[in-house]
């Protein structure tokens, strides 16, 4: 841990006033800061830039380029694209988790863009109350917002650190000097899970409303929408780790909440009474959502604000940043050359199959996102070029623009929530609770269908109600595969399946690491590796590389264990079992 915080206090540069936050050579923090309620701001607007993509030495990550392999490239949606032959980090880093041989030095096993954004939260919390004392413009309702903003972005980060790490430190404050210890244990998932519930619901009330500033911060900061929509993401996941009945219903009361509000701030702005029929869900219309929420009006549209079916997103075009991770993962590397970037999407997301004897995701070709999503759909090729966020504008039918000439500045905002994925979280949540209950599971249906239909181009592609539960479980996982493609939701989404069908709890799932034996853990599912393996040619020997669930999380990056040996490894990985 120290080198992580030794990199993120010497490298931030938020202005000369916070250097001496960040240098301990220099005046003592209390002398010179946090005094001025733009102080406060300040430092919160830093904590959510770790979040963005940002230059980075050779071989080191961001966030952004983290989200995309952790939460993408590790699922069936992506392989290294066959496009790009020149060998690096980032290629070198791809190839290992494709062939699922991670190595601890594996650029992709660094953490610290998300620990240097808890260490700006912690700041905040430790620094910014006594402000008020200081600044009488700095009012309580103001700290509140602060207050709830860095604790929902912390617990977004422990998120993110569970479900990739597994077994992570929590850090007990700020550190500010390089004389800090910096040694701390890894807690348990269920302790640092229940412990981002305790401190999101705890500052709910405080947060700020879900439409306050009427521009791109409604969307851009942390809101009382985001907080819920996080609570349910980790009540989900929890809920399917565990099999508790319990935190599915409170994932799906989490999601109403953010949908009821949802509805009630569009009807407020005038547009209920304009579309005289009142709706449960107000999405983007079919001919104008792509272009609403990846395309010219994504990010920053002419009314200041970002699409209205946007939850949270973190914000590149407003600070006219360029969003590089992005850029150079879905469309060129080499100064934005079409054609070279490192990943695309696989056949599944390309290839339509009318037989059903092929894996695809997209079951019929009047589903608007096979043509919108991925560049040469339906033509049986073994990769495709993402067009999701890339592309200016909406395919409008099978034949796209050409790739070259539909990018567009790179600007594009990356999106943690959005209405939709809060939707089909409840619906995979009424799913696991409707044992023999088939009005639960109609309900399940009707939301999976309302976002299904609005993609297609006429009706002979909707889909049909099945009273099964697995059957439905799987109808589910799929409209998610199909709506949130290449937003770092997928590979989290096979985790939480594969756990629901994990054979009985066969550890004590509130402790931290049982073994160093990678077979004392619950072996993996088959449902699981019929879908998570789909991507690949030999899917016995990719089976055989992660036997269990201690396979599904990465190696702890080995500068990380180091500096700091209260680390321990994940015997998953042959460099570093048993190394203590």
């Amino acid at each position: 841990m120290k080198k992580i915080f030794s990199i993120i206090l010497a490298s931030v540069a938020l202005s000369s006033c916070v250097d001496t936050v960040i240098l301990p050579e220099n005046k003592t923090l209390d002398e010179d800061f946090w005094k001025k309620k733009t102080e406060v701001e300040a430092v919160v607007a830093t904590a959510y830039a770790q979040l963005r993509d940002g230059a980075t030495a050779a071989g080191t990550t961001s966030f952004q380029r983290n989200a995309i392999v952790w939460g993408s490239f590790r699922s069936d949606e992506m392989v290294v694209s066959s496009d790009f032959k020149s060998i690096n980090a980032v290629t070198t880093g791809l190839s290992e988790i494709h062939s699922m041989n991670m190595n601890p030095t594996n650029m992709f096993t660094q953490w610290y863009p998300l620990y240097s954004c808890i260490n700006y939260c912690n700041l905040v919390l430790e620094k910014g109350e006594a402000v008020m004392i200081s600044d009488p413009n700095y009012t309580m309702g103001d700290w509140l917002a602060n207050k709830a903003q860095v604790t929902a972005l912390k617990a977004l980060c422990y998120f993110y650190l569970v479900r990739v790490f597994r077994d992570v430190p929590v850090t007990p404050h700020a550190y500010v000097n390089s004389s800090d210890n910096f040694l701390e244990p890894q807690k348990a998932p269920a302790e640092v899970l229940q412990m981002c519930i305790n401190d999101l619901e705890s500052v709910l009330n405080g947060a700020p409303n879900n439409n306050a500033y009427g521009d791109s911060r409604d969307r851009g900061l942390f809101n009382k929408d985001g907080i819920n929509a996080l609570l349910a993401d980790i009540y989900l996941w929890r809920a399917s780790v565990n099999h508790s009945a319990a935190d599915y219903q409170k994932a799906v009361e989490c999601c109403d909440k953010v949908i009821a509000a949802k509805k009630a701030a569009h009807q407020f702005r005038g547009f209920g009474s304009q579309n005289k029929e009142e709706k449960d869900y107000y999405l983007a219309a079919y001919n104008e959502y792509y272009d609403d929420i990846w395309g010219l009006g994504s990010g920053f549209n002419s009314n200041g604000q970002n699409a209205e079916e946007s939850i949270f997103e973190i914000q590149y075009k407003e600070n006219g940043i360029t969003n590089t991770a992005l850029s150079q993962m879905y469309y060129g590397y080499n100064a934005y050359t079409s054609g070279y970037g490192y990943v695309k999407a696989t056949n599944i997301y390309g290839d339509y199959s009318g037989s059903g004897t092929t894996p695809n995701v997209f079951k019929n070709t009047v589903d608007q996102r096979l043509f919108d999503f991925t560049y040469g759909a339906n033509s049986g090729t073994e990769q495709h070029a993402i067009r999701k966020f890339v592309a200016k504008s909406k395919a409008n039918d099978a034949t796209a623009s050409n790739f070259s000439t539909e990018r567009r500045d790179f600007s594009q905002n990356w999106i943690i929530y959005r209405l939709t994925d809060i939707m089909l979280m409840k619906a995979e949540a009424l799913v696991q609770l409707a044992d023999g209950d088939e009005e639960k599971l109609m309900e399940a249906f009707d939301i999976v269908k309302y976002v299904n239909d609005r993609a297609l181009t006429n009706t002979s592609g909707a889909q049909n109600f099945n009273a099964n539960k697995d059957k439905m479980e799987e109808f589910v996982l799929m409209e998610r595969a199909r709506e949130l493609c290449f937003e770092g939701k997928r590979w989290f989404d096979l985790m939480r399946y594969n756990y629901r069908h994990i054979n009985g709890v066969q550890y004590d799932k509130t402790m931290a690491q049982i073994s160093d034996d990678p077979s004392a853990y619950p072996a993996n599912s088959a449902e699981f590796f019929e879908i998570a393996h789909a991507k690949y040619t030999s899917k016995s020997a990719m089976k055989a590389k992660t036997p269990t669930e201690i396979y599904l999380y990465m190696p702890i990056n080995e500068e990380e264990v180091k500096i700091n040996t209260a680390l321990h490894h994940n015997p998953a990985f042959p460099s570093t079992k048993n190394k203590k």
